[in-house]
């Protein structure tokens, strides 16, 4: 093996925790041992830990393949011996992963939305970066990760992972057919009709993809388990909060259209959002509140 097909699977760590154990696990399972960036405790926030994670690669041969993702919400799924042709095939020095949803912590997000260039995969709905993972050259994504617009002061990854995708056009491919990395982001409620296991490695019902890694940003534990139960291995278990059921309906509702309509969640989810949980509320208790006036008068 040449050192450009060198692989190194990389995480950021603040403490031991069960979401860690069941990253390690997943990776156990094919022999990796992960290099783990710690933070240190208390988590210094997404800016620290970034410039900690670039001067962790910055260290590394250039040409060696790193593949990052988050490491408390995301699993490893598949035998990733063939990762580095699923990689390859994007002809990109850095691939990052996709989702229906839009983070931008800053002035003008719609405008920014806007902006992006239109998915080109095989569903409508992957069409924005999700920083949570990402594969490529160590010396590209150390560029990558000390180009970020620090000084925005935003203590967002995503938002700034945007903002460089914007301003810096064919420096990175994004997996908008979930070859690599798959997310629950903006999808809570939909994993049964958008997965399903062949035997052996778990299918995109959109697009076919076949994804390595599987990411759960702000990890609502139900869907986690939906996704655990389709997989024909076992993994280590988070047991299921009452806040979890109660998020996952109210995402459910939120997410459905975006997935009708095969479109980005953004900015669908906020339209619904606004209609199903401030507006018909409110006009519900103004009803009522009518009613009971003329009841009275």
């Amino acid at each position: 093996m040449s050192r450009g097909e060198l692989l190194r699977f990389v995480t950021l760590a603040s403490h031991e925790g069960a979401g860690l154990v069941r990253y390690r696990a997943s990776l156990a399972r094919f022999g990796i041992t992960p290099d783990i960036v710690w933070t240190g405790k208390p988590y210094p926030g997404h800016l620290a830990a970034m410039r900690l994670l670039g001067a962790h690669l910055s260290a590394l041969p250039a040409e060696d393949i790193v593949v990052f993702t988050d490491g408390f919400d995301v699993v490893l799924i598949r035998d990733p011996a063939e990762l580095l042709a699923a990689y390859r095939v994007f002809d990109a020095d850095i691939v990052l992963s996709a989702e229906p949803g839009f983070t931008w912590k800053l002035p003008g997000r719609f405008a920014a939305s806007r902006r992006y260039p239109k998915g080109e995969g095989r569903s409508g709905m992957y069409r924005y970066l999700n920083s949570g993972g990402y594969v490529g050259k160590a010396g590209a994504l150390a560029a990558m990760l000390a180009d970020l617009d620090y000084a925005t002061g935003v203590d967002c990854d995503q938002t700034l992972f945007n903002k460089w995708f914007l301003e810096n056009p064919g420096r990175a491919a994004l997996d908008h057919d979930l070859e690599i990395f798959a997310s629950s982001a903006c999808q809570s409620g939909l994993e049964r009709k958008l997965y399903r296991c062949d035997g052996a490695q778990l299918v995109n019902t959109r697009t076919g993809g076949r994804p390595f890694f599987f990411h759960f940003p702000a990890e609502n534990r139900l869907c986690t388990k939906h996704v655990l139960d389709m997989l024909p291995f076992e993994l280590p278990r988070l047991p299921v909060r009452p806040r979890d059921r109660w998020k996952y309906v109210l995402n459910l509702i939120e997410g459905r259209p975006a997935y009708w309509l095969d479109r980005p969640a953004y900015p669908l989810e906020d339209i619904v959002g606004l209609l199903a949980f401030r507006l018909l509320p409110a006009s519900i208790v103004a009803g009522l509140g009518i009613l009971a006036w003329h009841a009275i008068a």
